[in-house]
């Protein structure tokens, strides 16, 4: 019975301290931009849970733990102990993860997601140059935002110029100007 209580404690301090000091920095990004050349991956984060996250992992032992603790007081053997452990852990994990889920995505997030930007259009504040990035502002919604970006076809662009956003590599954006 001492193991399936230290377990139990254990699994409890850790979810309590992700809890409590926000450990757990599960990510969410469904839409991985391979970009042009098919190897840059896009920065783009947004916060969600994982059924394998810190918190529903020692949610699961911690249930376990106490599960286990409570049928080897009432006299189960071990495996039937363990045995209801999981059984247990399953389920208070699996409520947990559900609880989280909707938390996480009632919170607002002011990140914009690179591929989002696609089909805008930006003015150049620093001129994009054949070989180096420049940096491109363009409204989101109600927020202004800059990005690095680079030319599609290689060409220079001045600053002050209109261009279109055709594509992300990473957080990098991939524009074309626009001929008025």
């Amino acid at each position: 019975m001492l193991i399936f209580i230290a377990i139990a404690i254990g699994s409890f301090v850790l979810v309590a301290g992700s809890f409590l000091f926000g450990h757990d920095h599960d990510s969410g990004d469904e839409s991985v931009d391979h970009g042009p050349e098919g190897h840059d991956l896009s920065h783009d984060l947004e916060p969600t849970i994982g059924f394998f996250s810190i918190k529903v992992l020692g949610t699961l032992t911690m249930g376990f733990g106490a599960a286990g603790a409570i049928a080897r007081q009432y006299g189960a053997d071990y495996l039937i102990a363990s045995l209801w452990g999981v059984a247990a852990g399953g389920a208070l994990s699996f409520m947990l993860f559900l609880v989280l889920k909707i938390i996480y995505r009632q919170q607002a997030s002011s990140l914009v997601q690179t591929s989002s930007v696609i089909g805008q259009q930006a003015v150049v504040t620093v001129p994009i140059d054949a070989h180096r990035a420049g940096e491109v502002d363009l409204s989101t919604g109600s927020q202004r935002m800059t990005y690095l970006a680079r030319a599609a076809k290689g060409e220079a662009i001045d600053k002050g110029s209109i261009v279109k956003v055709v594509g992300a590599a990473g957080s990098e954006l991939i524009v074309e100007e626009v001929r008025q």
